[in-house]
């Protein structure tokens, strides 16, 4: 009986050693890929050469440029020539600035 369990117990151990094992080698596949990954994007950015401070600037206030253009794009501003929406207008007056419930104007009732 008991080294029917002490079998039990090492057939066990063996088995979970063996899917660590397995775990393990699978772990150590996706590093070694991931590592690559980021070799091959190192290596693509030292084959531009340097980058100079000033040169580096340039780009960014370009990138800034450009997003601030594509931003008053996309708010249809003054510049875009489109038609703003015109002001509201009260119907009794005329006037801007209040509707014709609010109007002050005095207003005949007829009886």
């Amino acid at each position: 009986m008991a080294i029917d369990q002490l079998k039990k117990g090492a057939e066990v151990m063996m088995l979970s050693a063996e899917l660590m094992r397995d775990r393990i080698s699978s772990l150590e596949k996706a590093n070694s890929a991931a590592s690559e990954r980021r070799r091959r994007s190192k290596r693509r950015i030292q084959k531009h050469g340097v980058l100079t401070k000033g040169a580096g600037e340039d780009i960014l206030a370009q990138n800034e440029a450009d997003q601030q253009i594509a931003h008053e794009e996309r708010q249809g501003g003054a510049r875009s020539g489109l038609s703003q929406r015109a002001q509201r207008r009260c119907t009794r007056c005329k006037e801007t600035g209040h509707n014709s419930r609010t109007c002050k104007t005095d207003t005949i009732n007829i009886e």
